[in-house]
């Protein structure tokens, strides 16, 4: 093999190792958790760890009900970002540098 056709191989295989490590980290998860006995979190919204502005509203299909849980995906490029929680009795709470890329868990109470 000569060394142009062995440096475009090197190349091709870089380029692959880029692409399959960059769509790793391109959706991630995260749980939230109400531990709160009475009231149902209405909304949730996510940023970038360290930038709250702008939220983006997390598609919340229902309330998620006292001492129960639901899973949310956001996509990007990112793995940390704030989480912010609206009770039903309008208390919002924030959660920092929830990593998404491993699946974190915000516990909400």
């Amino acid at each position: 093999m000569s060394k142009s056709i062995k440096a475009l191989v090197v190349v091709g295989a870089l380029a692959m190792g880029a692409l399959f490590q960059g769509s790793a980290a391109m959706a991630g998860e995260f749980t939230v958790v109400n531990r709160n006995d009475n009231l149902a979190i209405q909304n949730v919204w996510f940023a970038h760890a360290g930038e709250s502005d702008p939220w983006k509203a997390a598609d919340v299909d229902a309330a998620i009900a006292p001492n129960s849980t639901s899973d949310f995906t956001i996509s990007g490029n990112n793995c940390l970002f704030d989480i912010k929680v609206r009770f039903s009795d309008d208390y919002t709470s924030t959660y920092d540098n929830v990593n998404v890329c491993r699946g974190d868990r915000v516990i909400a109470n």
